[in-house]
């Protein structure tokens, strides 16, 4: 029988089973087997090993467990195993399997190799809870985001915890049921609320009342303004230092780099800037490392400086005691000290000395040349957990061969044997692999060869191990290496610094098959030399570097699980105008537009106000670029349609999926002549494209597209309004409503409502309707459409409200309403329209909202606001108003503002 495995996964398995005796010591195993090249299917037995060790037979751990007859189907298996707790002391343990036929007394066929054993953390979460939570109860802070919408009641809440359990702003209206803090406050005697007391209520609450409270009165608070910082990525450079902290990767100083920085969030995709106030004088080729809470800068010359990300701050490190100035030396973490050992000093030369940096007290302790490799640059280092072990660099005369391993606690020396070592090498790198330290590539100064080859040095046994060569990387220097738990991966850098071809290709290298596996260069970034990596936990950044010409500020987030890259660019979109947005529910999507330096565009971006971010959307497959084009938001995908190239019309489209940012082309087929200047509704199944214009005529058809089936339906021309274009749609749930507009001849103030069920339209010349006008805007409130601004015989400032239900318009007030304009914007809130920018010849920078129930104007707050322009976007989120990009007739912007009405709260009083 010709057997292989492909492990799938372990669940709960427990380092430390002695503390959890309660949980138990057994585990379930899942595998994948194969008979030969087919999935096995059939009864097998398996034994099961563990090993201390991942190769050799004499470091078994406990006795085998054995399961019997286990049924396979399609390769795959499951069994519980129970090795107990004594084989799990913490130390490193690998798992070894057999396999035989059911039934079989024949020997167990050994799988290999060995998989190492990790642990896997579980958290135990009961199903429901019985009783009140009292004070007692709450270990830290409740979250708004770990309490469902509206769950608790009144009598989920001990009594008075509304307020004496309840950490301050984590629980929100939205997660209580209605009345239940009203009435938990009476089921205490309001206990926590003191005679003479106040409650502010966002709406008026009955269950207050009911309580006993006194509505006093409403207050107002005030609307706002802020900018959204777009996270540029800090400056090119090269030669700069970065550390991953936990969640975030921090880079700073570097080639071009001064002494400035930024804090990169892989989540948010967003940058933040490091403060210079105190930071290091600028440097390059220095070092970085992470103590857990500060990030230390030291090298080039012997001062340095510790970063704090919480604070945005720096301290300066003691230059009392340091080692001398220096370059090419090494500097690792330990826990508690940096150890900065070797390099090169101008006019010393190359040393073998170096100091033990404590951040707790601001020291530097002399780390001993007693037993010290010989002097060095260039050489790697790697932290065991104990030691820190030297190897490789560059000598007075050539390259090394040897190394050294220091331990702090005895500030002593051990030589690394050089037996089976490979061969001398500087510039090459070195990671650590919680056994091994594995060196690779690199160069041999004389005579000048660079290397794919490379060795694993186990320090335990004080043995050299040589690297595969079959499917390596190309040679090179100046490249990057990170450990991810169970690979290294190799990118960038070259074979020649002077001159060369820079790379883009690397490798990954798993010591436990010592085999390679290609990185792709799908997506990858631009190659580079002098660039950075980290590790974060499921990806590897790269960041910066230096292309030969230049130095470079973009790079790339690779996931070797998906063998795929992903860009760290978090600029906004290049400045336009005349672009669509969408809101998806939880980001703003930015695409297509025209800028008069570059033309019309086909790509764009996606925010996120919450992490206050920006994604690249794709280009792969994107529609050709345009502006004057629609876009509307189906629920999981973008719809651009339509629109002008600055040549031509266009009758094509796209749909743009932010989920796998990805683009699906809009089928022709059946598709409305190409236009623009036209408008497009989703009404839940299909986008409804209807009117605009092709430079020629204006046109009075339109289609319905299913993107479901991709596929297009002709809107009816039977009782369709006049052709025209430049006006607007809303939808009401049912029906789409078309208003205004310019004709072929005049404009128009007529109102059209085209049911899609019946692909039929319904003519309306309801009294009462605003003057003809184009370039207005229009929203739908839930009952009504109201339609403001734009152009007549001359720019306007007046609208009205057209209620379908009873086919009848109201007027909108125009006192305190904004001045005449058009190419404004106008967004619904849920209970006000906010009208913003526009122009009148000249472009705005003021707005307001407009409250139907009052049939009132509100002038929105001027401090803080967008530098005026017109042909801009808004979109509401939900609880504010996202104004992009636009243009003021000689420049346009890609700035992000965001706007927060005041609203109306009511003050209620205890007696």
């Amino acid at each position: 029988m010709k057997n292989n495995i492909l492990f799938l996964f372990a669940l709960a398995l427990l380092v430390g089973v002695a503390d959890l005796r309660a949980q138990g010591t057994a585990f379930t195993y899942q595998g994948r087997l194969n008979d030969g090249v087919n999935l096995a299917t059939g009864i097998y037995d398996l034994r099961f090993t563990v090993y201390a060790a991942a190769h050799g037979g004499g470091s078994v751990v406990g006795e085998p467990v054995d399961a019997s007859d286990v049924g396979i189907t399609n390769g795959l298996f499951t069994v519980v195993l129970d090795f107990g707790g004594a084989p799990f002391d913490g130390a490193v343990r690998w798992l070894e399997i057999g396999v035989r036929p059911g039934a079989s007394s024949g020997d167990f066929d050994t799988l290999a190799p060995r998989q190492q054993i990790t642990a896997t953390p579980y958290a135990m979460r009961a199903a429901n809870f019985s009783g009140p939570v009292a004070a007692s109860q709450i270990t830290g802070t409740l979250a708004a985001t770990n309490i469902g919408i509206g769950t608790i009641t009144s009598s989920n809440l001990a009594a008075g915890a509304a307020l004496a359990n309840l950490a301050s702003n984590s629980i929100t209206a939205i997660q209580l049921a209605g009345g239940a803090a009203a009435a938990n406050l009476n089921a205490s005697s309001q206990s926590g609320v003191p005679s003479g007391g106040l409650v502010l209520s966002a709406k008026e609450n009955t269950a207050l009342l009911n309580a006993g409270y006194i509505r006093i009165g409403t207050t107002v608070t005030p609307d706002a303004w802020q900018q959204r910082v777009n996270g540029t990525p800090p400056s090119a450079r090269a030669g700069h230092a970065a550390v991953w902290t936990g969640s975030e990767m921090i880079i700073w100083g570097g080639e071009n780099g001064g002494n400035t920085g930024g804090c990169y969030n892989p989540a948010g995709n967003s940058w933040t800037a490091v403060t210079t106030s105190g930071a290091p004088t600028p440097r390059f080729g220095h070092t970085a490392v992470w103590t857990g809470s500060e990030m230390i800068i030291w090298g080039t010359i012997n001062t340095g400086g510790r970063y704090n990300p919480v604070g945005n701050s720096w301290t300066a490190v003691t230059t009392n005691g340091a080692p001398i100035a220096r370059s090419d030396y090494t500097a690792v973490w330990t826990g508690s000290e940096m150890i900065v050992w070797g390099g090169y000093n101008i006019p010393t030369g190359y040393l073998n000395d170096g100091g033990r940096y404590n951040p707790v007290s601001n020291s530097w302790t002399t780390v001993t040349t007693n037993g010290a490799p010989s002097e060095r640059g260039n050489h790697t280092a790697v932290w065991t957990g104990s030691e820190m072990i030297i190897w490789g660099g560059t000598g007075y005369n050539s390259s090394l061969r040897d190394g050294g391993r220091y331990n702090p606690a005895s500030n002593s020396w051990t030589a690394v044997t050089i037996t089976g070592a490979p061969a001398k090498r500087a510039y090459h790198k070195a990671v650590w692999t919680g056994s091994e330290m594995i060196v690779w590539g690199g160069v041999n100064d004389n005579p000048g060869m660079y290397m794919n080859t490379g060795g694993r040095y186990n320090p335990k046994g004080n043995s050299w191990t040589t690297t595969s060569i079959t499917g390596a990387p190309a040679v090179r220097i100046e490249n990057t290496a990170v450990w991810t738990g169970s690979e290294m991966i190799i990118w960038g850098g070259g074979n020649d610094t002077y001159g060369g071809t820079w790379l883009n290709t690397g490798g990954r290298y798993n010591p436990a098959g010592n085999s390679w596996a290609v990185v792709t260069t799908n997506g990858a970034p631009a190659g580079r030399f002098g660039h950075t990596a980290v590790w974060t936990g499921n990806e590897m950044i790269v960041w910066g570097g230096d292309n030969g010409t230049n130095c470079l500020n973009d790079g790339g987030r690779y996931n070797p699980a998906g063998n795929s890259w992903s860009a760290t660019t978090t600029s906004a979109p290049a400045a336009r105008s005349l672009h669509t947005t969408v809101w998806t529910g939880s980001e703003m999507i930015v695409w297509g537009g025209y800028d008069d330096s570059f033309g019309c565009f086909n790509d764009g971006g996606r925010y996120n106000p919450a992490g206050n971010s920006w994604t690249a959307v794709s280009t792969t497959a994107a529609p050709t670029a345009r502006d004057y084009h629609t876009a509307v938001w189906t629920g999981n995908e973008m719809i651009v349609w339509g629109g002008d190239n600055g040549t031509n019309c266009l009758n094509d489209g796209g749909r743009y999926n932010p989920a796998g940012n990805s683009w699906m082309a809009v089928t022709n087929t059946g598709a409305p002549a190409a236009r623009y200047h036209h408008t497009a509704v989703w009404t839940g199944s299909e986008m409804v494209v209807w009117g605009g214009d092709n430079d020629s005529r204006a046109f009075n058809d339109g289609g319905r597209y299913n993107p479901a089936g991709n596929s297009w339906t002709a809107v009816a021309t039977n009782g369709a309004p006049p052709a025209r274009t430049l006006h607007t749609a809303v939808w009401t749930g049912s029906e789409m409503i078309v208003w205004g507009g310019a004709g072929n001849s005049s404009s128009l103030n007529d109102v059209g409502r085209y049911n899609p069920a019946g692909n039929s339209w319904t003519a309306v010349f309801a009294t009462g309707a605003p003057a003809a006008r184009y370039g207005h805007t229009a929203v739908w409130t839930g009952n009504e459409m109201i339609v403001w601004g734009g152009v007549g015989n001359s720019p306007l400032n007046t609208g009205a409200r057209y209620n379908p239900t009873g086919n009848t318009w109201s007027a909108v007030n125009a006192i305190g309403a904004p001045a005449a304009r058009s190419s404004h914007t106008a967004v619904w809130t849920g209970s006000d329209m906010i009208v913003w920018g526009g122009d009148d010849g000249s472009a705005f920078s003021d707005g307001g909202r407009y409250n139907p129930a009052g049939n009132s104007w509100t002038t929105v707050n001027a401090i803080g606001t967008p530098a005026a322009r017109s042909s801009h976007t808004a979109v509401w989120t939900g609880s504010e108003m996202l104004v992009w990009g636009g243009g003021n007739g000689s420049s346009d912007f890609n700035d992000t503002f965001s706007y927060t009405p005041g609203r109306v709260l009511y003050l209620y009083q205890r007696p």
